[in-house]
């Protein structure tokens, strides 16, 4: 075929040029869509003086020869003008020819670039009805937190006797209002914390946590909810507990929205049960229901914003994608199965965090049967346990770590104990470390001035349960 019929048979418009783009020949096309009088007054016109976009450099056709020695062909979409004074969105392309000629073929694509256009432009305004829905929800949200956290303060002083001693059905009331009173925080903190996700201006302060302590206090905000269903609620033993640094607060939240999920939808008599072990420096949380489950083709969408489940269309459809987000902020990952595996019913939710090494407790004392009680009444908690006697006490910061907590006999001497604690305090690594002292005779004065250096003076009777408490896990 002949390079003046193949141009003839292309739709778009067809330029044949020499090698420095001059016009040689073109096809009917060409002269339609440029509107030209005729095809000889397009010939011997230089094919790269067509597109006037101003953003094609003055160098241009020297830039597109040295291109097309690299590549087959080059696409340029840019402004065209017609002999008219019109001007239109074109799409180019340029074939560089065996015999050092080129070949440019010109597309009107206009009536594309207007339907992007037409959708950016509906985009950007969605993109502004969002913005403004996520500002008002956020203002009132922020109006709500501030009342639901007065009123969560007063049930927790109600319910330890602020008022006095309370009737058993009253009691009964104060705990199912602050599981209520709970829920709309959680639910106003997870508007709050998707505002600022989008945004990127969430931040995490994350803090060594005992992982098996967080699960089973999550869990107890929601045995009132659970129990009013017939719901068994139960997290399993841990032989040790495990560590990891994460925004305690926010993952509360989390385990909050699924056991409130799963709650939710575990008929009344169903059984809930959380578990959490570690496997090669990775702590899993599993939290298994047998309740209604979710369809096979929403599992993949459920983590989604305000995606919501078939009829069951209560709540803001935010619980699950915002379990997701912020376990994904601490490193981590979600994973959602049901039915639950080896079952026909239920849902799965598995979250997974890096393992963090456990803080370290020193006993600090001289005498070995104080080490034996506090080190077997700490060996649960996983913590790392080092003895120290009161001699050996480093003088520098740098012997601890920012995780260091401390246990003194207090049947050292007051003075030695003074001094201890006085350079604990001194150093910027310890500074704001838990310190216990267990003693039963310490006089009054003097645990006075251990309360003024933030140090807990207990009896050494205290139980172990108790001890780990006191150290802030």
């Amino acid at each position: 075929m002949s390079l003046e019929l193949a141009l003839e048979v292309l739709y778009e418009a067809a330029f044949h040029t020499d090698s420095r783009f001059r016009i040689l020949d073109c096809n009917a096309r060409a002269v339609e869509i440029l509107r030209a009088e005729s095809k000889e007054s397009l010939l011997g016109r230089i094919a790269t003086d067509i597109p006037s976009d101003h953003a094609l450099a003055a160098d241009f056709p020297t830039c597109l020869c040295e291109r097309l020695t690299a590549v087959p062909f080059v696409v340029i979409e840019c402004r065209v003008t017609r002999d008219d004074k019109s001007r239109f969105w074109a799409e180019t392309v340029t074939h560089r020819l065996a015999d050092g000629t080129h070949l440019i073929t010109l597309r009107d694509i206009s009536a594309r670039v207007e339907s992007l256009q037409r959708i950016e432009e509906a985009n950007e305004r969605l993109r502004a009805l969002l913005r403004d829905r996520m500002e008002f929800v956020s203002n009132v949200s922020h109006e709500l937190r501030t009342p639901l956290t007065s009123m969560s303060y007063a049930l927790t002083n109600m319910q330890r006797g602020i008022c006095g001693t309370l009737p058993e059905k009253a009691t009964d009331y104060l705990k199912r209002l602050q599981v209520d009173v709970k829920r709309l925080l959680t639910t106003v903190n997870d508007l709050l914390d998707v505002r600022q996700m989008e945004h990127g201006t969430l931040t995490l302060h994350a803090t060594l946590t005992p992982l098996h302590c967080l699960l089973e206090s999550s869990a107890s905000a929601l045995r009132i909810q659970a129990e009013e269903k017939q719901q068994t609620l139960t997290v399993l033993p841990i032989e040790r507990e495990c560590y990891a640094l994460i925004d305690r607060p926010k993952f509360e939240r989390v385990f909050f929205n699924i056991f409130s999920n799963a709650v939710k939808y575990t008929p009344e008599g169903g059984t809930i049960v959380a578990r959490l072990y570690r496997k090669d420096s990775t702590v899993f949380f599993e939290i298994d229901d047998n309740g209604i489950g979710i369809p096979k083709e929403a599992l993949a969408h459920v983590s989604e914003r305000y995606f919501r489940v078939g009829d069951h269309v209560s709540g803001t459809g935010l619980g699950l994608s915002i379990v997701r987000e912020i376990t994904e902020l601490h490193q981590g990952a979600l994973a959602i199965a049901s039915p639950v595996p080896g079952t026909s019913c239920g849902t799965r939710i598995t979250i997974t965090l890096p393992e963090s090494a456990p803080p370290e407790v020193h006993l600090i004392t001289d005498t070995p049967a104080f080490t034996a009680t506090w080190r077997e009444a700490l060996w649960s908690s996983g913590q790392s346990i080092h003895t120290l006697s009161p001699n050996d006490v480093p003088p520098h910061s740098t012997a601890f770590t920012a995780t260091s907590q401390f246990i003194i006999d207090g049947s050292l001497p007051e003075s030695v104990i003074t001094s201890i604690v006085c350079q604990l305090r001194r150093t910027q690594t310890t500074l704001q470390s838990p310190i216990l002292i267990l003693s039963d005779a310490m006089n009054p004065l003097m645990r006075r001035d251990f309360a003024r250096w933030r140090t807990l003076v207990r009896p050494q009777t205290i139980s172990g349960e108790d001890l780990r408490t006191l150290l802030c896990f």
